[in-house]
């Protein structure tokens, strides 16, 4: 028989089991309050798993960066420097100050699991030629600029993309925050590694302070800390930063005679 290879990630259930055990909830097997099939455990599960995605998150965290390319951004042949391309979940619109001329696409069109674009790169479409970096904007595309061969900037409003648009069809990458799909059953895998503490303390601190507990903040406070240790590990990585314990003798500096 095939040997099947154990996924990386843990299952929902994982996560409820170590709550109980948090909450002293393990008398009955199953539980005797956080029940799987209680109405309320899968909902504080994804409340636990959104807040840990949006904190590791803000530290930069790779679980949440994908990629993909939006083939085909439409050329700006207006004349108009004001005219704007704008690509938003809906699709893709030539947008013109008065109006007139405006023409909607329905591709490209943004992933629906996008938070917020984080780097795009451009090259003209239907080339192979490497793509190259473009300028993120947050005060606004740069004035008095004429549309050129390429798109050159970009800015990130109400939840689009906007271009001035360029002469020539571009192909544009995008590196992107995303969110990661809801959980739905005990038997769904969790897609953060070694989250299982983290997210059962949120889960504990959730039941406990629906139910009036006194001892609520403890929970949150040790899942704070068991957050701060996935931030650590993800940021020593991308730092390459080396941690090697004090040596045994070494004291102040100095190496000790002491036996």
């Amino acid at each position: 028989m095939p040997v099947l290879i154990p996924s990386a990630y843990s299952v929902v259930e994982s996560i409820l089991q170590d709550a109980r055990a948090i909450l002293n909830d393990m008398e009955v097997v199953g539980g005797d309050v956080l029940l799987d099939s209680a109405p309320f455990s899968l909902p504080f599960v994804n409340q636990a798993y959104r807040r840990i995605q949006a904190y590791l998150a803000q530290y930069g965290c790779e679980t949440y960066a994908d990629y993909t390319w939006l083939i085909g951004v439409p050329a700006n042949a207006t004349g108009d420097p004001e005219t704007r391309i704008i690509i938003s979940d809906t699709g893709t619109l030539l947008y013109t100050p008065t109006g007139l001329g405006e023409i909607s696409y329905a591709a490209p069109i943004l992933p629906d699991n996008l938070v917020a674009p984080l780097k795009l790169r451009e090259r003209q479409s239907g080339t192979t030629s490497f793509a190259v970096p473009m300028f993120r904007r947050n005060d606004g595309l740069v004035p008095f600029l004429s549309q050129v061969t390429y798109l050159v900037d970009w800015m990130w409003v109400a939840d689009a993309i906007w271009f001035r648009g360029a002469s020539e069809v571009q192909d544009v990458e995008m590196k992107f925050e995303k969110h990661l799909p809801a959980l739905g059953t005990v038997n769904d895998p969790v897609p953060i590694r070694g989250v299982d503490n983290a997210a059962a303390y949120r889960v504990a601190f959730a039941v406990a302070q629906g139910r009036g507990s006194t001892i609520a903040d403890g929970f949150g406070k040790e899942g704070q800390l068991e957050l701060d240790y996935l931030v650590n590990r993800s940021v020593r990585e991308r730092q390459r930063v080396k941690h090697r314990r004090r040596p045994y003798r070494g004291y102040g500096g100095a190496t000790s005679n002491r036996r």
